[in-house]
């Protein structure tokens, strides 16, 4: 199992200096935008460093087609 990073860090490595707030991170893990699924861990949210932010409505699209 590859290690699990802080979300706040891998935003920071996914997109640089103009990441999200970290309100729009916890958005995003609610509504299950990021994939794999973020781990909560105490407070923190922890995150496979390879995951990926993605649509969910284009995640649906794909399957459907």
């Amino acid at each position: 199992m590859p290690r699990l990073i802080p979300v706040a860090e891998w935003a920071v490595e996914m997109f640089g200096e103009h990441k999200p707030h970290s309100y729009t991170l916890l958005r995003w893990i609610h509504s299950g935008k990021i994939q794999p699924h973020p781990i909560k861990v105490g407070r923190t949210y922890y995150v496979d460093p390879r995951a990926e932010y993605v649509e969910p409505i284009c995640d649906l699209l794909e399957r459907t087609s």
